[in-house]
């Protein structure tokens, strides 16, 4: 299939195209049936840590929208996707709502809780901003514990089954893994063209200026507020789909730690960048997988119990991740991703400095 080895582009159109070449449009279209396929050729184990990703990759593109694209820090990122868990499933469990409209509906109490701190950004921003965002995840972890009667306190709540799903029986895994793949499909490609767009393009001038941006007329305090909004509309998508995934919710899934998480994705994957959100979740998410796969081996290797020194360096890596990205790679894999990409489109005719 021919290549261009130059820019034929005479549109702003073209250049802004999403699905540049039609080799392009082949390689996509070859990666969905791939992923279509895969619930029906792997086991159950593989199928729910490809839920948990298409889950997380959702709620790091909504914190990327946020951070990445408009400039504000977030860490109360889990928290919001905790609304969204627990909005939920007090939809289902107490209002009896089905499991896809409480869905909706629970991301979009959780996009209207993201004003509170969202209201913040017309007044603050910087570091000031974000301590406002952890004040919610402090804030929302006193009243999940203090409201028992309706959250459950440190038990948590039991998220009632969606029936249509089947997800008890055989292929429920199945089922959930192709819900949660279209809306992840659908919202990356909705965030993809909302950078097309006149709103996305001041998200972007916001973030790199936020002052020029104002004296240029852009209400930089209203698209704020409306970054938050979308970034927390993703973040309770997500929140939903993990209470419905999981069959049982509490305070500690939705922690700091899950605040640090998502930042730590973006950061790896690539701020700004959609598909650094994507490579980062899969990355960030096969770093745990791949320690127990390392203490097993190595348990049966030295016949001694080492999972607890392997999973008490996980964190470390995290860490040591974010600061080797930072240094070396501040775009993170998504630049990788494009540096290879031009290594081959330009290969064997490559320019050296």
């Amino acid at each position: 299939m021919m290549r261009p080895c130059g820019n034929y582009k005479t549109s702003f159109a073209q250049d802004e195209a999403i699905f540049q070449t039609r080799f392009v449009q082949a390689c996509l279209l070859c990666f969905f049936v791939l992923l279509l396929l895969l619930p029906f050729v792997c086991n159950r184990y593989v199928i729910n840590f490809a839920n948990i990703t298409g889950i997380f990759v959702i709620g790091a593109i909504g914190l990327n929208i946020l951070t990445g694209f408009t400039g504000v820090i977030s860490l109360g990122h889990g928290a919001f996707v905790g609304i969204g868990a627990y909005a939920t499933t007090l939809l289902t469990k107490d209002l009896n709502v089905p499991f896809l409209v409480a869905l909706p509906l629970g991301a979009l109490i959780t996009a209207f809780s993201g004003l509170i701190p969202g209201l913040a950004a017309l007044r603050i921003k910087g570091m000031y901003l974000a301590i406002a965002t952890l004040a919610v995840q402090v804030m929302f972890a006193f009243l999940i514990v203090e409201t028992p009667r309706f959250t459950g306190g440190d038990l948590g709540l039991s998220v009632p089954v969606p029936t249509f799903l089947a997800v008890q029986s055989s292929s429920g895994q199945i089922h959930f893994y192709l819900l949660i793949l279209g809306i992840a499909i659908a919202l990356t490609l909705f965030a993809r063209n909302l950078f097309r767009t006149k709103t996305g393009r001041l998200f972007v001038a916001i973030r790199d200026n936020d002052l020029a941006s104002e004296v240029l007329g852009i209400s930089v305090g209203k698209y704020r507020l409306l970054s938050f909004w979308i970034g927390c509309f993703y973040a309770g998508l997500a929140g939903g789909l993990w209470a419905g995934h999981s069959g049982m919710i509490s305070p500690d899934q939705f922690s700091l730690g899950l605040s640090i998480q998502f930042l730590s994705i973006i950061l790896v994957g690539g701020m700004g960048s959609i598909l650094g959100s994507i490579l980062g979740t899969v990355f960030v998410l096969l770093i745990p997988e791949v320690l127990a796969g390392l203490a097993t081996e190595a348990n049966r290797m030295f016949s001694m119990d080492l999972t607890e020194y392997f999973s008490s360096i996980n964190n470390a890596i995290f860490g040591l991740l974010i600061i080797v990205f930072l240094l070396y790679e501040p775009l993170g894999l998504a630049r990788i991703w494009w540096r290879i990409k031009m290594y081959f489109k330009l290969w064997p005719f490559s320019y050296r400095t």
